[in-house]
């Protein structure tokens, strides 16, 4: 604001007053104009600082995306590097949908939510296909472990989980098949023969009045018909009204 001096003095001094205020009031012009252009040059400073930063911010979102997709860079450098980008991270399970909701938030304010399945368990990555569980079922009417699992090999059939697992773990076992039985509570062999009637060694050895040594010699010599329900277990066929005897198998 201008300086007003000259109405407030007497008139011999009017002249001494009229240049001071006209000094002051110069003063007071350059003073502003000095402002004026202060403010300017600190907004141009700004808006080139600004495009500097963006321009920044753009190389370093590049060099990010390529070190991070460099198949030489660590999983805890990656680790290190969201540290700089992310100030947290939220999961929210929805079990009934089967995904997981997560809500990220970055340094600079920004959010986003991103939506992705969840991941499978323990049980689920080695689940059996139903069709070789009832195959298995079928077999085990007529054969014994080791059997269905080469046939299970024969017809292509891979068990559950062998792909992450290895090659090593690719193929059907007697013992992989006996998991499978006990896993999925199918009726055993052994309770399938015996509902069919069959004999233990111990009932067969009796019935014909032999030691149960000589029954296992019998039966390789098919004088007993002897059915395998475990590697070299076996129950044998009732033999009826008409058992062999000793006499008469010689």
């Amino acid at each position: 604001m201008d300086l007003m001096l000259s109405t407030t003095l007497d008139p011999s001094n009017r002249l001494v007053a009229d240049t001071l205020e006209a000094d002051w009031n110069d003063g007071l012009r350059v003073l502003a104009r000095a402002r004026e252009e202060r403010e300017r040059a600190r907004h141009e400073d700004q808006v080139i600082l600004d495009n500097a930063i963006r321009e920044r911010l753009v190389a370093m979102t590049t060099d990010f995306k390529q070190v991070w997709s460099d198949p030489a860079t660590l999983n805890r450098d990656r680790k290190r590097m969201l540290t700089h980008i992310i100030e947290d991270v939220t999961l929210i399970k929805f079990p009934q949908e089967g995904i997981t909701k997560i809500h990220i938030r970055f340094k600079g304010g920004r959010t986003e939510t991103l939506t992705t399945l969840n991941p499978k368990s323990s049980a689920q990555q080695i689940t059996t296909q139903p069709k070789i569980v009832e195959l298995v079922d079928k077999l085990l009417d007529n054969h014994i472990y080791s059997e269905i699992a080469e046939i299970l090999n024969e017809r292509g059939f891979r068990p559950g989980g062998s792909a992450r697992r290895g090659r090593e773990a690719a193929r059907f076992t007697d013992k992989r098949v006996a998991y499978l039985v006990h896993a999925y509570g199918l009726r055993s062999r052994y309770d399938r023969l015996r509902d069919r009637g069959m004999l233990t060694s111990k009932e067969m050895a009796e019935r014909l009045g032999i030691h149960e040594l000589t029954l296992v010699q019998w039966a390789k010599h098919e004088i007993v018909k002897g059915h395998a329900y475990n590697g070299h277990f076996f129950l044998y066929e009732d033999p009826g009204p008409n058992p062999p005897n000793n006499q008469g198998s010689r």
